[in-house]
């Protein structure tokens, strides 16, 4: 009988978690047995029961250690996925306020450059709204009252190589924010001017979006030197037109536009003018806070 034993203990995997633990049982006590010398001839025939026991027992510790093993190494390679994974989003995070700091230092360096060429103290801020084409031509600029910003203030912008120019006069200020009329609108009015060597000729530039146009200048003597090529520029003179608007924070000689084409038409000469930024397209602009022309 003990020499079938080793050959039912050949096939563990077929048999019970039960009759495994009971034939654990027994090498360990056959084991003792040996140790205290009990065995006697019977040494040999037990050391055949034994063996396989412990081989299978060798197998089942390696196997169980493999697979501690492999859940320690899969918790610590989780862990650093997830470290990974928080650093990248770190990195992203600091990535998009480099983007936008230096952006904003873009902003910045382009309002110090206006003011040292120009006697104006600005006030950076988003183009925010825009009314619908249909309507009058306004947009919702993101600062106000609290900032210093009131009715009447010119509202400027820059496109591409042109110098800054004027895009829209304050109509109405809130806390935060300001309604701007812009100067393409047909109820925008702004008192205007071109120097013609010695000669300054002085006019209103009127907005023609509504007419399928952008600027006219009208108002303008009909001996008045203008050409095509002329640059237009604010007068300072709106206030004294008695404007429906009030006009009186727009100082003078701000950039509005080039003539186009000139047509006199009875006693006046009017003037087609191409604006130097257009409004439709402007994301940033200033408002003129105040304006020193003694700096000039």
């Amino acid at each position: 009988m003990l020499r079938d034993r080793p050959y039912r203990l050949s096939q563990p995997a077929r048999r019970s978690p039960l009759l495994i633990i009971l034939l654990v049982l027994i090498a360990a006590a056959l084991l003792a047995a040996d140790q205290a010398g009990l065995l006697g001839p019977l040494r040999l025939h037990a050391q055949a029961i034994i063996s396989p026991v412990l081989v299978r027992m060798q197998q089942m510790g390696a196997w169980i250690e493999s697979l501690v093993g492999q859940a320690s190494d899969d918790q610590a390679l989780l862990a650093e996925l997830e470290t990974l994974r928080a650093e990248n989003a770190d990195l992203k995070a600091r990535l998009i306020q480099a983007e936008a700091l230096e952006f904003e230092n873009a902003r910045l360096r382009e309002q110090v450059r206006i003011e040292q060429a120009y006697p104006w103290q600005l006030l950076g801020a988003d183009v925010i709204a825009r009314t619908p084409d249909t309507g009058r031509r306004l947009v919702l600029f993101a600062a106000g009252t609290d900032q210093g910003v009131r009715p009447g203030m010119a509202v400027i912008a820059r496109e591409g190589s042109n110098p800054p120019a004027l895009i829209g006069i304050v109509e109405e200020a809130g806390p935060r924010t300001a309604s701007v009329l812009l100067i393409t609108d047909y109820s925008s009015a702004i008192s205007a001017q071109v120097y013609q060597e010695t000669d300054v000729v002085r006019g209103v530039i009127q907005g023609q979006w509504q007419r399928g146009s952008r600027l006219l200048l009208h108002s303008v003597a009909r001996e008045a030197p203008l050409a095509a090529g002329n640059t237009v520029l604010t007068a300072g003179l709106s206030a004294e037109l008695a404007l429906s608007v009030p006009r009186a924070a727009v100082p003078p000689n701000v950039p509005i536009g080039v003539i186009e084409m000139v047509q006199d038409t009875g006693r006046d000469r009017i003037a087609g003018v191409r604006p130097f930024v257009d409004p439709d397209r402007v994301r940033y602009a200033w408002v003129i806070l105040a304006s020193d022309e003694s700096k000039k």
